[in-house]
Parts: C-alpha cells; structure tokens; sequence
C-alpha cells in the first residue's frame, strides 16, 4: 500500500497502540524506537493545553497534513499584534515546508512503512503545534529539523534506495529518539512554566544530538564521500561528553534497562549543568567589562546622536556606599538544604500567571536608527562601561504616534545584551486593561512587573543552590505570593533574596514604570527600586580572588515624564553630574563620574 493510501479508521484508532518488535536487530532498534515515541506522544498530547493542540482528522495522519499545518500556523502568526517576535520562525518554517516530502520518500522503503510514516507526521504536527506559541522552542525544533534534513538528503538515482534501507533504518531510529526527548523536554519545561522565556537556546539542548544524527546519515550511499559534519572536539570525558553519551546509550533499551539509563542521563545532565554554570560565571567575572564595552559598541551603532537640546536634562548620582567585607563576619546560617534550580522554578510557575512574558522584550526594528540626544549617548556609555554597579534613569515625553524613544533605548540595549549571552532581566511595563477583584489597574501592572522580575532571576539561579535561613528559597516562601498587595513584602524579600545569588554580571533593564504609577502603587514602586538600588550601593569583597565586588549590577529605568515615585527616590541621596540648561559642565575626569550611580532626567 503506498504511503498517500487511506487506511481504515482503525489503524487511527490504534495509533499509540505498540509494534511487535522485528527480530531483525537493525529493524528491531527502530520498532523500540518507534514503541516508545507512541507510547511518548500519547502521554505529550494529554499534557497539552487546549491551545496547543491539534485538531484532528481521525486517519492515519500524512506530509500534506503537515504542510497544511505550517500554512495554519504562519498565518497565525501574521495576524499577532507582536508578529515581530514570530519573525524567524516564519522564516524558518518557510524553509522547512518542502523539506516534508523527503521523509515520506525514505520511510516508504522501510518494511510496513505504515508503521512508521502516519506516527512520524502525526508527531510532528503536534510538535510543531505545540511549539508554535513559542517563539524561542519553534526556532530551536525548527532549526533541528532543517539540519536532520539537510544530512538526510535524496539520491538521484531512487533505484538506489532498496540497497539503503538498514542505513535509513537506523538513521531513523535516531531521528524518532530526538523526537522522544524533545516531547519529554517539551513537558519538563511546561510543568515549570519555562517555555515563554526569551533568553533560552532550545537548539543547543539538542545539538549534540542532531550533530550524532547527521554522522549516522553519512553511511547513507549517495551522501558517504559529499557529506560534511561539523566535527565535536571536545574531550570525551568530559561532563557534556558524558552526558551525551548517557542520553544515546539508551537508544535500543526497554523497561527497566531504559529507566536505569535515563536516570543516569539525568545526573550526568546535572553534573555538566554545574560545570557550565561555574564556567558561565567565571566568564562573566572575568571579562564582564570587556563584555559590556562589546555590547554598548554594538548599540551604539544603533543610536543616532544629535546635537540639538530638545529638553532639559539632569544628571545626578549618588555617593557609593562603603566597602563590607563580608568575609569577616561569621554568620548563624543554620542547615542548609541542596535545591535543584528546576525546583525553584516549580514552585514558583504559579507566578507566570500574573504577567505577560511578551512584555519582558520590546519590537523594535534592528535596522532602524534610534535617534537621541549626545548627551543621553555619553550618560549610557559612562553608566555601561564603569567598573561599579550603577543605575541610570532616561526619561522623555514620547510624541503623539510614534514609539517612546527613551523605551527604544530599553529595547536595543536588552536586545544586544542578550546576543552577547549577558545575563538580563527586562520588564517593559503596560498598563492592565481593566481592574480586577481587589486590584486596580495600576496594581496589576505592578505585580505583574515584580513576578516577571522574580521569575527571571529564577533562571539566573546556579543549578543547585544552597537555601538556609538567610538565603530562603523553599516553596512555603513562593507560596505567599498570591497576586496581590498583600503578599508585596514577601515578594520584595523574594527579589533581595534573590539578587544575593544572581551571577558575577547582571543587567536589569525597566520602561515604563511611568505606566503604572499612581497614588495605590506609588509607595511600593519606591520600594521596590530601593530594592534594586541598595544592590547597586553594595559591593562586597569576596569577588575573584577576593578583589572586587561579587556582583556588577546595571540597572537601566526609562521612562516618560518624570514619575516622581522614580525620580524621587532616586534623589534621595543626589548629586548633580549635568544639566543641559547649564552651559558648564562637569568633565569626565571628576571624581564623582567614576563610580557613582548616574540618573539622567528628561522633561520638556
């Protein structure tokens, strides 16, 4: 029966239903394979929200299927207010369409392709479906899929096919196992509440896999002496080394023998996540000046400096506070006990409820220049490029029908931060449509920026973290948060808490506080950059080798107008660096430049 035949309802009725296994040993891999990718996609589609799902037509499922389900969802994304953010996906789904057919082509020379072929498509669709509210996870399935396509490849002459089938056998049985673990690293990440975030590399999760794919494919004839593979260099014992191989060791293995190989991957997984956090922060210790003058070379590219004085504008500062060397003191910490950073993260999912992960990033056109004042330009290359935490706010009226230049700002700087793979959390701030029980709107707008802030500094958390009495981070202290003001201590406690295990470099960036200030939020708001500013006033021994501050902290606020629950708390302790109105001006080289914390104010 060919492959575009139309098997009996049955056969879709018994989709998840397993295969005997063959008892040819080539064959036989891949109908475990095959066994457990059914077994996994019917517990991956119970799972999914109703969203997420696919709509089904109850028959075995084929390629045109999936073609029409990438059209769906391409016009899905056309028609999102934010289609900016679907940019590369579509893209990228562009170029997987006609990839489809391929798979249909190999499959179909397979003993009992129908065993196989509906499984794959129907999997598929549902990945891709499930993904396709993601940006970041469907350009990381995207891009996998591409790659596996492009080692697969087709003869020019299909009569070779039947002499390639063990090869396309076992090819496929590593492709039906990338599969298998992208649904069950799909699930792990939605129980956490993980998949929205903006800064996550989904590829990388499965490169080594893809890269293990592609070998395989070399033993297929018309690819054997033209294909190339990037070759993985990287010590065979080492932690991520290890843990690959732990994963592909269970490629083949059912029941028991599988579970006991799986949970060693799990704890080699753990094993390389500790060592690649620890060399993540050596890195940012280490070169975490050189990293910030890259990125603010890369955004100033994007800014466009004028001249004219088209507002008034202050800046001001505040003395840092004195040097603690914690090392001195001896603390009553209590017992300690070990927590893995994805229980954190559980425990704290219910808070993604209450804000919006869209707004932790900002559309902007990357071509487009971002015109600003020189004198803004000098304040954000002064903030950025000093060797001491700082905080730096630019506020400025935006004009009628067009985006707040000031939030532009915001916006390329976060962007270029995150290509340079810096540690950011970002909010940019919106105002709730309407109030809700016990909430205004302004309210809302507020907790909605202190969860976002609470759950990105989650993901800056090392792997396994030490909570004790002073460094509390168990789930009875998560559970306090339930999305009002009531619980607003806990949560500023939360963000302290919090910031005292961020990494060696942080960029926190904030627009549009502006949004939400109002007399009901006015005195949190306060609070809660007090919060921010007294980690930028800190600055502990302890660092590398002792020297220095364990944490550089940038925080950027911009705003429109002058919020005076911003403003004024950052005046607390001012000092005046400029003002444009003042035709003297400080010099770089006054001592009050180089370390203080700058503020520049913008009013018409």
């Amino acid at each position: 029966m060919t492959e575009t035949a139309i098997p009996s309802r049955d056969a879709w009725e018994h989709r998840f239903d397993g295969k005997p296994i063959s008892p040819n040993s080539a064959i036989a891999e891949l109908d475990i394979e095959r066994n457990e990718l059914a077994h996994t996609w019917k517990r991956f589609i119970s799972l999914l929200l109703p969203q997420d799902q696919v709509q089904w037509e109850e028959r075995p499922q084929t390629v045109d299927d999936v073609k029409i389900l990438l059209g769906k969802i391409k016009s899905f994304w056309q028609s999102r207010p934010r289609q900016q953010v679907f940019s590369d996906s579509m893209d990228l789904c562009d170029r997987l369409l006609p990839t489809m057919d391929a798979h249909a082509i190999l499959l179909s020379t397979l003993p009992d392709p129908l065993s196989y072929t509906p499984l794959f498509y129907g999997v598929l669709q549902s990945v891709i479906k499930a993904s396709s509210h993601y940006p970041r996870v469907m350009e990381g399935l995207a891009t996998a899929l591409l790659n596996i396509y492009e080692a697969l490849g087709l003869p020019s002459d299909p009569s070779t096919l039947p002499n390639a089938v063990e090869h396309i056998t076992k090819t496929y049985a590593l492709i039906f196992f990338f599969l298998t673990e992208f649904m069950d690293w799909y699930v792990r990440r939605s129980t956490c509440q993980l998949l929205n975030i903006h800064s996550q590399d989904v590829y990388s999760e499965f490169h080594h896999l893809v890269i293990y794919i592609e070998r395989q494919a070399q033993n297929l004839p018309w690819l054997h002496s033209a294909m190339h593979v990037d070759e993985d260099e990287e010590d065979p014992y080492s932690p991520r080394a290890l843990w690959e191989e732990s994963r592909l060791s269970q490629v083949g293995l059912r029941e028991k023998e599988r579970r006991v190989a799986a949970q060693n991957t799990i704890t080699r997984r753990l094993i390389w996540e500790i060592q690649q956090d620890a060399e993540e922060r050596a890195r940012y210790r280490e070169g975490r000046e050189r990293l910030l003058a890259e990125t603010l070379s890369s955004v100033r590219e994007q800014l466009e400096p004028i001249s004219v004085k088209s507002s008034d504008i202050v800046c001001m500062t505040t003395p840092p506070a004195p040097n603690i060397d914690t090392s001195s003191f001896e603390w009553s910490r209590g017992s300690k006990r070990r927590l893995a950073r994805l229980e954190i993260q559980s425990s704290s999912r219910h808070l993604q409820d209450f804000f919006d992960s869209d707004d932790q990033i900002c559309e902007y056109e990357p071509e487009a220049k971002v015109v600003t004042e020189s004198s803004i330009v000098s304040s954000l290359q002064q903030w950025a490029t000093s060797p001491r935490s700082q905080a730096l706010a630019v506020g400025g009226f935006q004009p009628a029908d067009s985006p707040n230049p000031v939030a532009l700002i915001s916006a390329c700087y976060a962007s270029f931060a995150r290509q340079a793979r810096l540690p950011v959390v970002s909010h940019f701030c919106v105002l709730p449509s309407q109030d809700v029980k016990g909430l205004n709107r302004h309210e809302r707008g507020l907790i909605a920026l202190t969860y976002s802030l609470i759950r990105q500094l989650i993901d800056w958390l090392p792997p396994v973290v030490d909570s004790d009495a002073v460094l509390d981070l168990s789930a009875e202290r998560f559970r306090q948060l339930d999305g009002t003001l009531t619980s607003w201590k806990a949560a500023l406690s939360l963000i302290d808490t919090l910031l005292q295990s961020a990494p060696p470099l942080l960029v926190f960036i904030i627009d549009g506080i502006d949004a939400i200030d109002h007399q009901s939020t006015d005195g949190a708001i306060r609070e809660l950059v007090r919060v921010l500013l007294t980690h930028t006033r800190r600055q502990p021994q302890g660092g590398l080798n002792g020297q220095g501050p364990t944490l550089l902290l940038k925080v950027l606020f911009t705003v429109a107008g002058r919020p005076s629950a911003l403003v004024e708390t950052m005046a607390e302790h001012q000092h005046i660096l400029s003002d444009s109105n003042q035709t003297n001006q400080p010099t770089q080289a006054e001592p009050a430049l180089a370390s203080d914390i700058g503020a520049v104010m913008m009013n018409a």
